[in-house]
């Protein structure tokens, strides 16, 4: 009688056995394929007075070249005489507005008008997540200081 229960619980154990085998394996399969990877989205907080740049328009490369397109809304002209970028505790060398590095006299950019903001970030990994902060400092064209301080996030490609 007890060798009866013996091989039903044996039996029992099999089948659901390789079941739960097969599930764990499929759970992997999916898990390497990145199908539980978090997706990052692009995000940009802060540029209160300039406003945010639009989704897509900024980029870290695996090769260390940050790119962000930003465009004056402010109602006012503004004239920067100073641009940094960090990249987590990385700060970015390098930097440019308009291809260019900044000169002594500043670089203005008129009402409305866009600029692009590049510089270098180290050497990060592909598919990585990153926070980038963007700091601006200068004057408006009314000769009053003005700061913008950003922040935009995504993956590393």
């Amino acid at each position: 009688m007890h060798m009866k229960k013996a091989q039903a619980a044996m039996e029992y154990l099999m089948t659901y056995g390789w079941a739960i085998i097969i599930v764990i394996i499929v759970a992997a399969a999916l898990y390497a394929m990145g199908l539980f990877s978090p997706v990052t989205q692009s995000i940009a907080t802060g540029f209160d007075n300039i406003g945010k740049p639009s989704p897509g328009a900024w980029e870290l490369a695996s090769t260390g070249t940050f790119t962000v397109l930003l465009g004056n809304n402010a109602p006012y002209a503004i004239n920067l005489t100073s641009v940094t970028v960090d990249v987590g505790a990385t700060s970015c060398t390098g930097v440019q507005v308009n291809a260019a590095a900044i000169p002594g006299g500043g670089v203005d950019i008129g009402m409305g008008a866009d600029f692009n903001v590049t510089a270098t970030c180290g050497t990060p990994i592909s598919g990585s997540v990153y926070n980038a902060e963007i700091s601006m400092l200068g004057t408006n064209d009314k000769g009053l200081s003005f700061r913008e301080n950003g922040k935009v996030t995504g993956t590393v490609i």
